[in-house]
């Protein structure tokens, strides 16, 4: 696309196939003209390349795709992944970065791609951040190597979608929106989840009621837009006229109401129930430690366990008795909860409170599985980070609702409402001299684990074949480091 005048103020850099650059980098080749792909080959033929260099994209490979998928003609590297280099990088460049602007008008969005405002510099570099965005890519592929991608535009909307369908076919890897050329240029480009925030299950909406285009949506009464999205009308008709009113101050001034933590893994091959068990308990163990470093504590809990792909040629097997000898055969998989034993009582009867959730119905859960996964919530009866607490609640919920005899391919938990201890009133609700036992032991367990490395203190199941605690502690993002 030809550079043209515009009130241009944003603008968006994305560093090109990052993790692939950075291994062709590493070895003295260009990035561009380079054969290779980021992916750790211990993992099979099966596992995801993390990056994939652009002249192989020109040659028909996907980003993000499996091995296998890669034609068996074509020759390549296969890079094995070092998340730590890739982090390295990524600083080097965010310094870069402080070399034009403040650290006020730089929004790293990830660890290869940030948002700018040029509109305070225009005094310094002039009122035209075309010569500045220019002068940042040529000095990162000067110190670096790396080429990056830039969207300009004249708000932030528009800079995103400048970079990741114009820039990132164009010869020169730049490219330029306002409102006027965007709904020219774009107006009828399809699919629409090439669009930004608009995923396929948006477009699978729209698609349904004859909405292909953003000038489809233009055209769309407004009306039936929120009847079909609800309050993501608003952004959805705001992009398809180029509009975004959001800025930088905006983003730097925003705080979450709601915060969270949460640990998911995608495991390397099928696991059955109880290995699966296993995994899941090692990660509340990780989680609660970090939930006591951080001094924050949580009253919700979320569990999600995504079945293996032919889970339904198994599940159509099942009978009712079927089930109900195969949760039997899990032991206590089919009580009901009761009484938590570190809930305690006001009225100092010894009576403990109950964690809410639904008890099990065993058969049920064979005859109404209908997705590829089972996910599950529950409330605790008062705010805590007690490792032995949150284990009971999350393995009641996997003993509910995850069907025994199917095998498993992710566990993902995460612990809501997550706010600092010191902001959390005392509850009567919960034990505390037993709480804050926990609290001191998993204490310890950090110091331990800040002094001797995080594979200091183990626990049995971790030395199990199914046990993946050993291994992750040695990653960066579920890789390699």
């Amino acid at each position: 696309m030809t550079e043209r005048e515009a009130p241009l103020r944003y603008f968006c850099i994305d560093l090109k196939s990052f993790y692939a650059s950075v291994e062709c980098v590493e070895r003295q080749m260009d990035p561009l003209t380079t054969d290779l792909v980021v992916a750790d080959p211990s993992r099979g033929d099966g596992t995801i390349c993390l990056a994939v260099s652009p002249h192989l994209k020109s040659l028909g490979v996907r980003n993000r795709c499996r091995v296998f998928e890669i034609p068996k003609n074509l020759k390549y590297i296969k890079a094995v992944p070092r998340m730590h280099l890739y982090i390295d990088y990524s600083a080097r460049i965010y310094g870069i970065y402080l070399r034009y602007l403040a650290p006020e008008d730089i929004h790293v969005y990830s660890v290869d791609e940030a948002f700018f405002d040029g509109a305070p510099y225009a005094s310094l570099y002039g009122p035209d951040i075309r010569s500045l965005t220019r002068a940042i890519q040529e000095d990162v592929k000067a110190t670096t190597g790396i080429t990056s991608t830039c969207g300009m535009g004249t708000n932030l909307y528009l800079a995103k979608v400048a970079m990741d369908m114009v820039a990132k076919h164009s010869p020169d890897f730049r490219a330029v929106f306002d409102e006027e050329s965007y709904c020219r240029e774009l107006g009828d480009h399809r699919p629409l989840r090439d669009f930004w925030m608009i995923g396929r299950g948006t477009e699978r909406r729209l698609n349904g009621v004859g909405i292909y285009t953003m000038a489809d949506i233009r055209r769309t009464d407004p009306s039936v837009l929120y009847r079909l999205l609800g309050r993501n009308a608003d952004y959805l008709i705001d992009h398809a006229w180029g509009r975004e009113p959001t800025t930088m101050a905006d983003i730097k001034s925003y705080r979450s109401p709601a915060h969270s933590l949460s640990s998911n893994q995608v495991l390397l091959r099928d696991y059955t129930w109880e290995e699966a068990l296993v995994v899941l308990k090692e990660m509340i163990d990780l989680l609660t430690l970090d939930l006591t470093d951080q001094e924050l504590l949580t009253d919700a809990v979320t569990l999600y366990v995504g079945y293996a792909e032919d889970f339904s040629g198994g599940l159509k097997s099942y009978t009712r008795e079927q089930g109900l000898a195969a949760a039997e055969k899990t032991g206590d998989a089919c009580e009901s909860p009761g009484w938590h034993p570190l809930a305690g009582s006001p009225d100092g009867t010894g009576k403990a409170q109950s964690f809410e959730y639904t008890s099990f119905r065993p058969w049920e859960s064979y005859v109404q599985l209908t997705g590829h996964y089972a996910s599950a919530s529950a409330v605790l009866p008062a705010a805590t980070d007690s490792r032995r607490l949150l284990t009971e609640v999350l393995t009641g919920l996997y003993r509910e609702r995850v069907v025994p005899g199917l095998f498993v391919r992710r566990v993902g938990i995460s612990f809501e409402n997550v706010r600092p201890a010191s902001l959390v009133q005392l509850s009567l609700f919960l034990d505390r001299e037993t709480a804050e036992k926990d609290h001191e032991l998993q204490g310890d367990v950090n110091g331990l684990r800040d002094r001797f490395g995080k594979n200091a203190v183990l626990k049995g199941m971790d030395l199990l074949p199914c046990g993946t605690t050993i291994e992750r502690n040695g990653q960066i993002g579920g890789h390699k480091a």
